[in-house]
């Protein structure tokens, strides 16, 4: 089993690891990618296309962030496996949407670029032997474990299904 991260430096990281339950990631993960892909499978292209409020984004949007992200942090997680030792770029989430064309995409495309991203995540991490599990990278000045990153994935994937079932479903 993969240890939990036991510091995180960055509160925002530390949000999301302490939402993640105690189990075996790789499970987690792949539990996960199962519940979301069948949650979300009912939403209609019409009610993906909503916001909650004004100037919040799209459920669309949601998902393409959710995605967004998960490919960020599984780069870090590779580049912190692979010993890269040049510091990794922070993310400016906002950026990255307003950048995308998530509302052009059918809500299918969306769903399925989210499970192929999750299955990419959990193929990268059965390469990570335990030594590379403990090693740290350097993200917005700060080290950051690798393990930081796998559990960040968990966790804000579950912050943000939780603003889905309270705001968009």
């Amino acid at each position: 089993m993969r240890p939990r991260p036991l510091s995180i430096e960055n509160p925002e990281y530390a949000r999301y690891v302490s939402l993640v339950p105690d189990g075996d990631i790789e499970e987690i993960l792949n539990n996960q990618r199962t519940k979301t892909i069948s949650l979300l499978s009912n939403v209609s292209e019409e009610s993906a296309m909503k916001a909650y409020a004004p100037g919040k984004w799209t459920l669309k949007e949601v998902i393409g962030h959710m995605a967004d992200v998960e490919r960020v942090m599984s780069y870090r997680i590779l580049a912190i496996a692979r010993n890269e030792s040049a510091p990794l770029p922070a993310m400016d989430q906002d950026q990255y949407v307003s950048a995308a064309n998530f509302n052009k995409l059918s809500w299918e495309q969306l769903l399925s670029g989210l499970d192929t991203v999750r299955s990419n995540t959990l193929s990268l991490i059965s390469t990570i032997n335990e030594e590379a599990w403990e090693r740290n990278g350097i993200v917005m000045n700060k080290p950051v474990s690798l393990s930081t990153f796998a559990y960040g994935i968990a966790g804000h994937e579950l912050h943000h299904l939780k603003i889905i079932s309270d705001k968009y479903l």
